[in-house]
């Protein structure tokens, strides 16, 4: 009998798809493709977990200020302790092993949620692991993809980046929002808990990208010159947190009431996403033809008006009308913005990691204060008023993302 191997028959499929459009080795397809399939699995997870954690929280009688405070701690703990830890850990032991020791902070983080009607964690102790296992993500994964990626076909590898991820939160919320309206709200962490290391699986099926046991030289990076790139990066990571935790939450409380609350948000999510599938696809395409600017400036612009009109939202349809419209425009301002990052940490030698970090540091304490701010004005005003400033800061931090000065993303006669 023929013993198959999943792993080896997706590597054909997508080289026998792509290879004409790509200039892959193979041994750098084999890296891709297991950061793909990893991806996969850890968006499918996060769907479930990240998407329902505000309206879980509520349905706990948890008030808006606690649920909030939860958003707060969570950032809190990444830009004090979180991406520092990663950022060490990267260096010692590579971005592979990194991230296998965030899926394990990340399981014990759902397993608190899981547990969470019964010993009631403190707020702090939830938001602050959760936090962490999520700087154990995005640091490993951005040094990983900076490193493996080529820069001529950066847009269209992390096209595929994106996709393999939102084929994985379209999937999601429908899995969460069927588990937790049958069975209860904390099994959708149990779900989450198994794809998750599921997910770990392909990331070892190679050897780490980069030098080991390196050390971290802060000092060493110009701040000067970091300049915009944080500014930007702070206003991306600001913008990014309100869509992901206030929108739903702002759903929760005033578009989609009663008992089926979870399956109408999994519904809702998991038709939008597949826009963004196409939309990844096209932006990935052109913006390796040097028109990532534009793009970016464009459809910040575009998201800015899009938070400006969620307050708006009063049922079903408009929700799905902003979802569509948000899973057009985000592609098309984060996709250049971090083909122009990993370009930035390629033109750093020796100081990729330090550069990844300390952008994540610095948005992780843009996001905490932002939160800290809405968890202190819900002590004074209604939950309406808190959304809508929620998501007008959101609007001024898309706009604030044109900030950025990435060389990569400048014209030819720019550079010059």
């Amino acid at each position: 009998m023929v013993k198959f191997n999943r792993k080896i028959m997706f590597q054909k499929f997508m080289f026998r798809h792509l290879k004409h459009r790509h200039f892959w080795r193979h041994k750098d397809f084999d890296e891709l493709s297991e950061l793909y399939i990893s991806n996969l699995f850890r968006g499918l997870a996060l769907s479930l977990t990240g998407l329902f954690i505000p309206i879980y929280m509520l349905r706990l009688h948890y008030s808006l200020v606690s649920v909030l405070s939860l958003v707060a701690w969570y950032f809190t703990f990444r830009c004090l302790i979180g991406d520092l830890l990663s950022g060490w850990t990267v260096a010692k032991i590579g971005p592979k092993h990194s991230l296998l020791v965030g899926y394990i902070i990340l399981i014990a983080s759902t397993t608190m949620f899981l547990s969470q009607p019964s010993q009631y964690w403190p707020i702090w102790l939830l938001g602050g692991i959760w936090g962490v296992s999520n700087s154990f993500f995005f640091i490993p994964f951005n040094v990983d993809f900076s490193k493996i990626k080529h820069s001529k076909h950066g847009g269209k590898e992390l096209s595929f980046v994106y996709i393999m991820e939102k084929v994985g939160w379209a999937i999601g919320p429908l899995l969460g929002g069927l588990v937790g309206t049958l069975f209860g709200a904390q099994y959708i962490f149990l779900v989450a808990g198994v794809l998750l290391l599921i997910g770990a699986i392909p990331m070892f099926t190679t050897g780490e990208p980069v030098k080991l046991d390196q050390k971290l030289n802060f000092e060493s990076l110009k701040a000067d010159k970091l300049l915009y790139d944080a500014l930007s990066f702070g206003a991306i990571g600001v913008e990014n947190s309100i869509t992901l935790y206030m929108w739903p939450l702002f759903l929760g409380l005033f578009v989609l009431t009663g008992s089926s609350v979870y399956a109408k948000l999994g519904i809702l999510t998991s038709l939008s996403v597949v826009i963004s599938v196409a939309a990844s696809r096209y932006f990935g395409q052109i913006i390796d033809h040097k028109k990532g600017r534009e793009i970016l400036r464009s459809f910040a612009a575009v998201n800015a008006i899009i938070h400006l009109v969620r307050p708006l939202v009063t049922n079903f349809v408009g929700a799905f009308g902003i979802n569509v419209a948000n899973e057009l425009a985000t592609p098309g301002y984060r996709m250049p913005y971090f083909k122009a990052l990993y370009d930035a940490a390629d033109d750093l030698p020796g100081h990729r990691i330090v550069y990844l970090t300390s952008m994540e540091m610095i948005a992780s304490t843009a996001k905490a204060t932002m939160w800290w701010f809405l968890a202190a004005l819900a002590t004074l005003f209604s939950a309406r008023t808190i959304t809508t400033t929620g998501f007008a800061i959101g609007a001024i931090a898309s706009l604030m993302i044109m900030s950025e000065r990435f060389r990569s993303l400048a014209s030819k006669a720019a550079k010059s």
